[in-house]
């Protein structure tokens, strides 16, 4: 995807010289351009004020010097690299705003490039706004060539975000586009690092507060560091991004701290005499301005500014005013100033008010009802008040904005609530006449009062449908919440509905479920109707009402149309999966699965809605533990099949479970284009699925590293989303690669994380934590609490049908407790049953651990040879670790009949195998057996394209095929760091130093497989 050159080309006549700071940037941008001190751009005199704003290097930042320090670190640590993030917190007025331009200026003078956004309260439900912001000026900036480059690459997936205007439906999905940026920004910083500076964080949309959070752990890897102001101690309605942002390493947190009281001195003293105003001596009339303001910067300022101006003697006499101005030294100031200002500049600030900073003067004009000339006069009068300040922008449109949002909201408090409707009203006319972006539009709507105005509706509608075309569902709920309430006619009421419900479907189940059963109840029977029911009842199965969804899925059934075979397909798919995400009542569970053997049928699923239904029976055969469900689910889920992201990949889970389950590699590679097509396509649901699974498969295969790389990618989504229903899973695949690890309190507070109780419930998915709690009680020494979990697993897992120990092999972990408390007969019983049941389903991973486990339990001879067996049965097959602890077991006990020699190849091996996947409590056993037996472990040494993770020889493959890292990073969707970390392990282990020699490794391996 790419931009035409006359997009981002528009605005670049005239352009401010000030190199690095976009359109919307703070006053302090001036002291980027070198100029004489105390001058604007155009030579005119300065006030000192501003110089201190502009310059603040120069004074204003009274200690401030270990803020600095954090700052100048960050900066270093870049330069090297490895970016970082410094997040200013504190009051208003603190001085975050100056410690920002000084980051600024730290920048600029070390090398960076600088992309600079502000948070506003108004611009807060504009999707992307901040990132707009920050990406817009940079892309504009950069010679054509360079831009086509960047965004022909993967970060054109996020050139739908800077858009003017985009397409209704498009391909994009919300994790797409935050992938996008993030390789838009490695693109960018990739020649000369980047800093990006953000005001008022806390003001942020949603969405480019995602894409920072989704940014901040991919900062190690490239040359990028981020600063940014937020205030404190101030509820925000936003998802926790915010707090990852702020919270997550890299990320360091600065509170810069109130004045000392000879500071303020120093601030109030310099203030006085700058004005030309009498020199403060009297001490008591000092300490009651630090006193009044708190030692508040800004405060300060404003304060000695309203005194100086009302001539008040700096004197105890004066005390009381101190104490009446202090707190209200804004709004004090604002006041007195628009008293004196000619008559044109309170309407002018007004209107800029309403519009927000960035405001067209022109705008703000009509708005204000000033012709051009008046307004630009009244808008001397306030830059030289201090109340507004010309932002760099196109000489032929000047914008216009406040110095400080405290400013701001002195002037549009004084709007009265009726005048502050109009206002808005006029200026969302204003901006859809003059052709700005339907969100800017739609962003003064939302501060209108309902009207019935049609055009009000047409215009959020489609503001709503431009904002999920961009990826932001949140801010598209809101406009359609806002067209409800305008209200529209009837005949658009249902469609809007409908459309506003599929939205909160992504942001927020309970909501979607009001709007959609609206929408359900208004609907005549028809397609339409049912696909209403679709949505609904999977909300509902999303809050786990299931018996809700389950009738309206019946009630949708009973009106579909026999010949329309895709919708009856996916209604029977979505009816069959209640039994495994909700089991319920055993009476609910049988009336469902008694229409399984009807829907069964032999021809090949062609279609999505086919798919869906094949996978969901694949899982019920899986969990049931029918072999039949393999050759269902490879032909719902084979390569040549069509794909589509979002509503069917709950239904294609079990699909992937099913041959996940029964060892077939083969569902790798629909597992890779499923997280493929999110990363390029879809959605942050998408993706989560998707890495879930995969993680799960490189579980089961041993293959820690991958495993864990795609928890944590999939539980970072989670965190900053609202897939509360994930973690059900994802905590314990990530919790079991942790015990693998040894990583006990990981994986402890993993399970805590999945935010299930103790005891827990015994319906739902409950039964994948509630196993893993029991494998991590044990080995924590808590066995009985350990048995007691395992048994509660496995009715968990029964009320679902399940009965396959290759899903949840609760009764061998039962009977490693019960052996651990002495109760072997019991044990042993477990182990035959579950080693029965192993055998029926025929999966090598499941039936090796089952033969082990029985192996380890049994007496006399038997143990010998059914651990033989399980290393028989394990050696050819993708699960490596357990063949690992088969060979290990098997070890253990030939060393325990004295066969010695057979013991050391068998310990050696595995010991080789879980060296290789840093299966480090496996490694530290057969260490300890190897030590029993007197043998001394031969020195681990694996080398050679063999011994390359399927990671390693993933990035393998693409060098030798000639692509470089960055090529390479985009493809398997890592961060160029983490292909060079391959890349250096490829290169030790197959003895080589530089890609050429690479390729000629791979030469040689190619003529070796040649027949002779």
């Amino acid at each position: 995807m790419s931009h035409p050159d006359s997009q981002w080309s528009a605005s670049r006549p005239n352009r401010t010289p000030c190199r690095h700071t976009p359109a919307s940037s703070c006053p302090a941008a001036p002291f980027l351009v070198p100029r004489a001190p105390g001058t604007l751009q155009d030579g005119s005199p300065m006030a000192l004020s501003r110089i201190l704003e502009c310059m603040p290097h120069m004074a204003g930042l009274y200690e401030r010097s270990g803020e600095l320090k954090v700052l100048r670190g960050a900066m270093d640590a870049t330069l090297g690299g490895h970016g970082e993030a410094v997040m200013i917190e504190g009051a208003p007025g603190i001085g975050k705003t100056s410690l920002l331009a000084e980051a600024k200026r730290l920048a600029v003078s070390a090398g960076f490039q600088v992309a600079s956004a502000r948070g506003s309260e108004l611009e807060s439900d504009f999707p992307f706004g901040v990132v707009r912001q920050l990406f817009e000026p940079l892309l504009a900036r950069m010679e054509a060539e360079d831009r086509q480059r960047i965004l022909s690459g993967t970060a054109g997936q996020a050139a739908i975000v800077l858009r003017r205007v985009v397409p209704e439906r498009s391909l994009g999905g919300d994790f797409s586009i935050l992938h996008g940026l993030y390789w838009l920004t490695a693109d960018i910083c990739e020649r000369q690092p980047l800093a990006i500076t953000v005001d008022d964080l806390h003001w942020s949309d949603i969405d480019s507060l995602k894409f920072l959070s989704y940014l901040m752990p991919r900062l190690e890897d490239i040359p990028a560091c981020v600063v940014g102001t937020l205030r404190q101690f101030e509820v925000f309605a936003r998802s926790n991004a915010l707090d990852q942002i702020v919270t997550a390493p890299p990320s360091v947190l600065v509170f810069p701290s109130k004045l000392s009281a000879e500071a303020s001195t120093a601030l109030i003293v310099g203030e006085f005499v700058k004005s030309g105003a009498p020199e403060p001596e009297d001490e008591d009339f000092l300490s009651a301005c630090w006193s009044a303001t708190g030692g508040n910067p800004l405060l300060l300022k404003e304060l000695t500014e309203a005194l100086t101006t009302e001539h008040v003697e700096p004197t105890a006499a004066h005390i009381p005013q101190v104490y009446a101005l202090g707190p209200r030294a804004v709004a004090r100031r604002v006041a007195m100033w628009m008293r004196c200002l000619p008559q044109g500049c309170a309407p002018l600030a007004r209107a800029i008010a309403v519009l927000g900073d960035g405001a067209e003067l022109s705008h703000a004009a009509e708005l204000a009802g000033l012709d051009r000339d008046d307004a630009m006069q009244a808008a001397k009068s306030l830059e030289h008040a201090r109340i507004l300040y010309t932002l760099p922008s196109d000489e032929m449109k000047p914008r216009m904005g406040f110095v400080h949002p405290l400013v701001r909201a002195a002037v549009y408090e004084e709007i009265t609530p009726a005048d502050c409707h109009r206002a808005h009203r006029t200026a969302a006319s204003l901006l859809r006449d003059s052709q700005a972006e339907i969100e800017r539009v739609a962003l003064h709507l939302l501060r209108t009062l309902p009207s019935g105005d049609a055009e009000t509706v047409t215009m959020l509608w489609s503001a709503a449908r431009s904002a999920l075309a961009r990826g932001s569902p949140e801010t598209a709920a809101k406009y359609l919440r806002r067209a409800l309430a305008e209200p529209p006619t009837t005949a658009d009421r249902l469609d809007l509905l409908f459309e506003l419900g599929n939205a909160m479907r992504r942001v927020d189940s309970a909501a979607a479920v009001q709007y959609l059963t609206e929408a359900h109840e208004m609907a005549r029977p028809s397609r339409q109707r049912v696909e209403i029911a679709l949505a609904l009842g999977d909300a509902l199965l999303a809050l786990r009402h299931s018996e809700e969804a389950l009738a309206v899925w019946q009630q949708a059934l009973a009106i579909t149309a026999p010949e329309d075979t895709e919708l009856l397909y996916q209604l029977n798919a979505c009816i069959l999966s209640i039994p495994l995400y909700e089991p319920g009542r055993p009476d609910l569970r049988q009336d469902i699965l008694s229409r399984v053997p009807e829907l069964r049928s032999p021809k090949p699923s062609e279609s999505m809605g086919g798919r869906y239904l094949d996978c969901v029976i694949a899982g019920h055969d899986a969990v049931i533990g029918d072999p039949r469900a393999v050759v269902r689910a490879q032909r719902a889920l084979h390569e040549d099949a069509p794909a589509r992201p979002s509503d069917g990949q709950r239904s294609l889970s079990f699909g992937w479970l099913a041959l996940i389950s029964a060892d077939r590699k083969e569902v790798l590679a629909s597992l890779d284009a499923a997280v493929e097509l999110a990363h390029r396509q879809g959605s942050v649901n998408d993706l989560t699925g998707a890495l879930t699974y995969r993680a799960m498969a490189w579980l089961y295969r041993g293959n820690l590293d991958e495993a864990a790389a795609d928890a944590s990618a999939a539980v970072h989504a989670v965190e900053t989303s609202s897939l509360g229903l994930r973690r059900l899973v994802l905590g314990p695949v990530q919790a079991e690669v942790q015990i693998e690890q040894g990583a006990l309190s990981r994986a402890q507070a993993t399970l805590e994380w999945t935010g299930v109780p103790d005891p827990a419930p015994l319906t739902g998915l409950m039964y994948y934590v509630l196993y893993s709690r029991s494998h991590l009680l044990r080995i924590q020494g808590r066995t009985t609490e350990a048995f007691n979990a395992a048994l509660a697993a496995g009715q968990s897992f029964s009320a679902a049908g399940g009965d396959n120990p290759a899903i949840v092999p609760w009764r061998s972990e039962a009977a490693l407790c019960l052996h651990l408390l002495g109760r072997d007969e019991e044990a042993r019983a477990l182990a035959e049953a579950e080693l029965k049941l192993a055998r029926y389903w025929s999966a090598p991973r499941a039936l090796g651990r089952a033969l082990r486990i029985a192996g380890t339990l049994s007496e006399g001879g038997a143990d010998v040879s059914l651990l033989r067996e399980a290393v028989t049965r394990l050696q050819g097959s993708p699960a490596r670790l357990e063949y690992a602890k088969a060979l290990a077991d098997y070890g253990a006990a030939l060393r325990r009949h004295g066969v010695r020699n057979q013991a050391r190849t068998s310990l050696s091996n595995a010991l080789d195998i879980a060296e290789a996947r840093s299966a480090v409590p496996l490694v530290q056993q057969i260490q300890d057996e190897l030590h029993a037996a007197g043998i001394r472990p031969r020195r681990h040494a694996v080398t050679g394209l063999q011994s390359l993770t399927p990671s390693e020889q993933r990035v393998y493959d693409l060098a030798v095929a000639g692509r470089t890292n960055r090529e390479i990073a985009q493809q398997l969707f890592v961060t160029a760091k983490t292909v060079e970390a391959h890349l250096s392990n490829v290169y030790r282990k197959v003895g080589v130093t530089s890609r050429r020699q690479l390729g000629g490794l791979a030469e040689q391996a190619d003529a070796a497989e040649e027949p002779e």
